[in-house]
């Protein structure tokens, strides 16, 4: 049982949803058509930092030999979490930790401004067209220091067994059946944003959380004191959340969508919601160390992520959204869990939004002061 054999990193290794790997014969061909345009890289060997978990599996499961079998190079996958940019800077000159780097806007756009990051060759990199554009409009990407897209999505979860009247908006977490039975993320980019959620679809103005926290952000942290004592638990990694929630301990709360899909797949009493407004997901970003001698094969792994038939596996196989509409609505409709996560229409993906990291780089200080010690330390 599920139960039984759980541990947290047997529940990372699970989070991928169980699906089919990459084909080979005509698959790698037009893969390799899209990645290097021909180049060869045999001998050459790239490393490249990724989250761990999920993220971990799909790099180290499916992406590593494919990109073995398209460059010939070699694909050496370091994972954590919060390390790579400190491992960045203290590398020696002209000797990066990593070549490529997968990070977040919270790490990432600090990182470019301290001039960490060299500029990649779009050229070199044709896949990214295939994006939605509303997931590319930001500055990285217009000044071309990478490509962005929405990672796991802010999903709502809950005990199928003990609500039986499922959540369907995040105004219904408000709901005193649900004191003191919340599980929420400890980390405030997450979990501000999903009280921002709350508020305003309790004020009747869903749609406006990003604006809440752009224009009212004391509103939305003297909204998260209050509720503050509604939650039971602050969960450090959503594999402790789903631990959680089938143990009863919460009833409800959100999660990283990827890694719901584990333990909804092998058959555990979780249901999960996303409503269509308000969408959220934190923001991915593929950067390229300033010192690595390694540019032109590190924009062929870009490439190579950003391609149709990787783009199938990492959604499909891991349960990630995709930033490729047809590849999105080709996955959701084989999957309705994935169907009900991550979006897959054209309003979808106009509507597709991260979480509001301006307002909270313009803030930094005063929300991790006001979250650290008003709203986590009392709950």
């Amino acid at each position: 049982m599920w139960r039984q054999r759980f541990t947290r990193r047997d529940f990372l290794r699970k989070s991928t949803a169980a699906g089919v790997g990459l084909a080979a014969g005509g698959k790698l061909a037009t893969l390799a058509s899209e990645a290097s345009a021909g180049q060869d890289f045999k001998g050459e060997k790239l490393r490249v930092f990724t989250y761990a978990g999920a993220w971990g599996d799909q790099f180290t499961k499916n992406f590593a030999p494919l990109f073995k079998q398209v460059t010939g190079a070699d694909l050496i996958v370091e994972l954590g979490w919060w390390d790579s940019v400190p491992k960045l800077k203290a590398s020696p000159p002209g000797n990066p930790a990593f070549d490529l780097i997968m990070t977040d806007a919270t790490q990432g756009y600090p990182a470019i401004r301290e001039g960490l990051f060299q500029k990649v060759d779009m050229g070199n990199v044709p896949n990214a067209a295939k994006f939605a554009p509303e997931v590319m409009d930001n500055w990285v990407v217009n000044d071309n220091w990478g490509v962005t897209w929405p990672d796991a999505a802010q999903t709502g979860v809950y005990n199928t067994e003990v609500i039986k009247e499922p959540p369907s908006k995040w105004s219904d977490l408000l709901d005193a059946k649900f004191s003191n039975k919340l599980g929420m993320y400890n980390s405030f980019y997450f979990s501000l944003f999903t009280f921002a959620c709350m508020k305003v679809d309790m004020e009747g103005k869903s749609g406006t959380a990003r604006d809440e926290c752009a224009n009212n952000l004391e509103g939305v942290l003297a909204f998260a004191k209050e509720q503050r004592e509604r939650v039971n638990y602050w969960w450090p990694s959503s594999s402790d959340m789903a631990l959680n929630l089938v143990q009863r301990n919460v009833h409800v709360g959100n999660i990283h969508s990827v890694d719901a899909f584990g333990p909804v797949n092998e058959g555990e009493p979780i249901g999960v919601f996303v409503p269509d407004t308000d969408r959220a997901s934190f923001q991915a970003l593929w950067l390229i160390s300033k010192d690595t001698k390694k540019k032109e094969l590190a924009e062929a792994a870009i490439n190579l992520f950003c391609g149709e038939e990787f783009q199938e596996t990492y959604a499909s196989d891991g349960g990630f959204p995709t930033a490729i509409p047809s590849v999105a609505a080709k996955v959701a409709a084989k999957d309705k869990l994935w169907a009900a996560i991550n979006p897959h229409t054209e309003a979808h993906f106009k509507n597709v939004g991260y979480y509001p990291y301006d307002a909270y780089f313009d803030n930094w200080d005063h929300i991790v002061e006001v979250w650290d010690k008003e709203v986590l330390r009392k709950a």
